[in-house]
């Protein structure tokens, strides 16, 4: 794609009379549809550089796009925006919520910003580079960081802590390096900020979010809830872990391992993988199953992990494909089996939105993240197909569900360090390390750290989001909770609650969060009342399973 195809389309879309709401309507239409010619073009780019993360021509290819298409772009598409809210007077019923969106995305807009935003995108790739590539040697081979995550699982507890730490060693290779490449995140950030007339990144990210429906201080409520209503639950579970491990403490790389000392294996192929998954969807509904087989035959899947390859997971949508690319890193562990429902609850997102114009697309990651936890929960009910075993079958029950709470710590742990981060820019790397610390104590789910304030310090290394994609965090733990209240209603009443779900995936964000959450039959809600009611349900079906 070069820019001379691209500007006569735009100019073409500038030039577009608006006389009429079926001319405005038309419009959209347009405008959509170049979008998504953009998105396919920059998805498939995005795709081979992370598939290809060892090679150096695909990082080149997707800068290339970034400083040639995406960069000179940015203007054009303000223009579009000023031009949709000049003729909102002709908008239909049904584009109001759109209109707030594009408003706000109009207000925010400044030219001074687009340079900034090109270099973040192009350097913030810069940590997938690094950290895919490193290598430790590992009992006398070669193994990445996400290999080495395997062993967190074994029996046998001193080849956990040597897989552990490893992993440290591995990391703190490269930690001058990652904190270099934070430090110019930070900066250009803040700059961005300051160019929009906000006195912090955090403010600023918080309006350009569209967070309409709450503010910064609703969720250090939220994070409050969880110290106060999740923390000591797992505190008691963490115990319960202690117990069965017959160890003096549950150090780090204890938390992992299965208390009977057994690895589950759900698969051993990709392939096997692969049927396995398609079984469990058709049992849960065969229009996802479907698409998933769509998938497979339009070789919209790499899912093994292997040298090379960035690391992580994602669905990327592929509007003129008509169908997602889903990415992840599979090594035969429960963990993939929980990935791969993840992502394909972001799939089928993509399916039921594609024809929704694309400013209500699920752009909100509240909203798509309650997509992809929701799958992984309501999918549990088909583990079956993955594990054979009954006694297996509740060992990935349990942790799943404890593991949905397991994470809400820290999930408030990267936000409330985001929030410090940012509304603290001059911070040096060492009091941003110490605040680290303090917040794991502060949200410690019962875990030991003692003599290891190094590590502790520093763990937020490995955490991708807080390089590439900042603040995009605490949308897991508001989707998190949601997802569980889905959950509990989908074991309620399961045809009600898959109608609710799938009514919910098709209205993407063509209206305000909390509406979107009535559409899934729930509610968004940060209060402790709320929290402890579903840390509640939780620990009940857990009680249930452990009989």
């Amino acid at each position: 794609m070069r820019w001379e195809e691209v500007e006569p389309i735009v100019r073409e879309l500038l030039d577009f009379q608006i006389s009429s709401s079926e001319e405005f309507r038309t419009f959209i239409n347009k405008v959509t549809d170049f979008f998504d010619w953009i998105r396919e073009e920059h998805g498939w780019l995005y795709i081979k550089m992370t598939v290809n993360a060892d090679k150096e021509e695909h990082a080149k290819a997707y800068e290339e796009f970034q400083k040639e298409i995406v960069a000179k772009l940015k203007p054009y598409e303000q223009k579009i925006k000023e031009k949709i809210v000049e003729n909102e007077h002709f908008a239909p019923q049904g584009y109001e919520h759109m209109m707030k969106v594009i408003k706000n995305d109009v207000e925010l807009f400044r030219e001074k910003n687009v340079p900034l935003q090109v270099k973040e995108s192009i350097i913030s790739r810069n940590y997938g580079t690094i950290v895919g590539n490193i290598e430790v040697d590992f009992k006398g081979e070669k193994k990445t960081l996400q290999q080495l995550s395997v062993y967190l699982r074994d029996p046998d507890r001193s080849t956990r802590e040597l897989a552990w730490r490893k992993r440290y060693e591995g990391i703190w290779r490269v930690r001058d390096k990652l904190n270099e490449l934070f430090d110019e995140l930070k900066e250009i950030r803040h700059q961005q900020a300051l160019n929009a007339g906000f006195s912090n990144y955090r403010d600023y990210t918080h309006r350009l979010k569209g967070r309409f429906e709450y503010t910064p201080e609703d969720l250090y409520r939220f994070h409050e809830a969880v110290e106060k209503e999740v923390v000591p639950y797992l505190v008691e579970r963490t115990k319960v872990r202690q117990k069965k491990l017959r160890i003096e403490s549950v150090r780090p790389w204890d938390t992992a391992v299965d208390v009977d000392g057994k690895v589950l294996k759900p698969f051993s192929s990709v392939e096997e993988f692969m049927e396995k998954t398609e079984k469990a969807l058709k049992r849960l509904n065969p229009i996802f199953a479907e698409r998933f087989r769509l998938m497979r035959e339009k070789n919209l899947l790499d899912l093994e992990n292997r040298k090379g390859k960035a690391p992580g997971g994602y669905n990327h949508t592929l509007p003129k494909t008509g169908a997602p690319f889903i990415f992840m890193n599979a090594v035969g562990q429960p963990g993939d089996v929980r990935t791969i429902f993840h992502e394909l609850g972001h799939s089928m997102h993509s399916f039921e939105t594609l024809s929704l114009p694309v400013f209500y697309r699920p752009h909100r990651m509240e909203v798509a993240e309650l997509a992809s936890m929701s799958m992984e929960l309501i999918s549990m009910e088909y583990w079956d197909e993955f594990y054979t075993d009954p006694d297996d079958l509740k060992k990935a029950k349990i942790e799943e569900l404890e593991g949905t709470l397991y994470f809400l710590p820290w999930c408030m742990i990267v936000d409330a360090f985001q929030h410090w981060i940012y509304t603290n820019p001059d911070h040096t790397p060492q009091e941003r390390n110490e605040y680290f610390a303090y917040l794991m104590d502060r949200f410690n789910p019962g875990v030991d750290w003692n003599n290891l304030d190094e590590e502790k310090k520093t763990r937020w290394l490995f955490q991708l989001h807080i390089f590439e994609v900042p603040f995009y965090y605490i949308e897991y733990g508001i989707a998190q909770i949601g997802a569980l209240a889905i959950y509990r209603n989908y074991i309620e009443d399961p045809e009600k609650a898959l109608n609710d779900y799938q009514r919910f995936l098709s209205v993407g964000c063509s209206m305000p969060v909390d509406e979107v959450y009535k559409t899934a039959g729930i509610e968004l809600n940060f209060s402790r009342d709320y929290i402890r009611e579903i840390v509640d349900f939780v620990a009940k079906q857990i009680e249930e399973i452990e009989k």
